[in-house]
């Protein structure tokens, strides 16, 4: 018997303001589906193999990307992607670039942040 194919992971995201983190994804060429039932609404934002699952959070301060505390490390997600093909893509969007790029030969990287402060690096 084979081993079963995993796919890309899929992150849970607990977000400030549902409407305006879907916007967000949606600029950077996410779809949209909402999933769940009257119990635990939540949205997939998905684009190729990677998905965030948006939840609303009851309270705002329980909004804290592991980027931002103390001993964290600067990105909150990673994907590997055509660092240079995304990059340009994103610049003719205007999507604000949090860290980098770091383009070269070897391994390319940039980082967005999302409205809630999520840390989103590319690399490959």
């Amino acid at each position: 018997m084979g081993k079963a194919l995993l796919t890309g992971p899929t992150m849970v995201l607990l977000v400030k303001h549902i409407e305006q983190s879907i916007q967000f994804y949606q600029k950077l060429g996410f779809q949209y589906e909402l999933v769940g039932g009257p119990e635990t609404p939540h949205v997939h934002m998905t684009r190729d193999q990677v998905t965030f699952i948006l939840h609303q959070a009851v309270n705002s301060s329980d909004v804290r990307p592991y980027s931002s505390v103390e001993g964290g490390l600067y990105f909150d997600a990673f994907c590997y992607t055509d660092v240079r093909k995304l990059h340009e893509e994103f610049n003719a969007k205007g999507i604000s670039i949090a860290k980098g790029p770091d383009l070269n030969d070897h391994f390319s990287e940039f980082t967005i942040e999302d409205v809630d402060g999520y840390r989103i690096a590319f690399g490959g």
